[in-house]
């Protein structure tokens, strides 16, 4: 299974983040260079290998970019609703999922002056869903020692006295 074809498809499956994706093709295409150019709204992907040692066996980065033009007024709120809708995408569950996503971090909204816009970065650990039943760890029990009394009328606890049935 490829991480990053089942976690793309996620994403790519809410319109608003697919329109985000698409734009900062357009963008990267009009001259194979971004530079002094100003776009209302992109998105772009980035994958890492997670080596980590505390990372899960086969996970992987998605560090997510979204850019919102930096002289509109509601850039901050835009940049906040594609992160919630990222965050929907990724860590909704359907009856068989194969892949697990943690947020590690996201960044406040920072000028990016190549594209003339505010930048604000998620980062997310992607990983696979373990096959293995988790198991739990066995119950260590301390003996208790029960006596009962001479006349059946209940049961005696060491150091707790009478202990009755009824």
């Amino acid at each position: 299974m490829d991480l990053r074809i089942v976690a793309l498809t996620l994403i790519v499956r809410d319109a608003m983040l697919r329109t985000l994706l698409a734009n900062y093709a357009r963008l990267l295409e009009a001259d194979g260079a971004a530079e002094g150019r100003t776009a209302s709204c992109f998105a772009s992907v980035r994958w890492t290998v997670d080596e980590r040692s505390s990372a899960p066996v086969g996970s992987e980065l998605l560090t997510l970019q979204v850019h919102a033009a930096r002289d509109d007024s509601g850039s901050l709120a835009q940049l906040d609703q594609v992160l919630q809708r990222l965050r929907a995408a990724l860590t909704t569950v359907g009856p068989n999922p194969c892949i697990t996503a943690r947020c590690l971090t996201t960044s406040g909204a920072v000028p990016d002056s190549r594209f003339g816009t505010v930048v604000r970065t998620s980062t997310w650990r992607i990983a696979p869903v373990s096959t293995e039943p988790e198991t739990a760890a066995p119950l260590r029990t301390v003996p208790w020692r029960v006596w009962s009394e001479p006349d059946g009328s209940g049961l005696r606890a060491l150091g707790v006295g009478g202990l009755s049935l009824n």
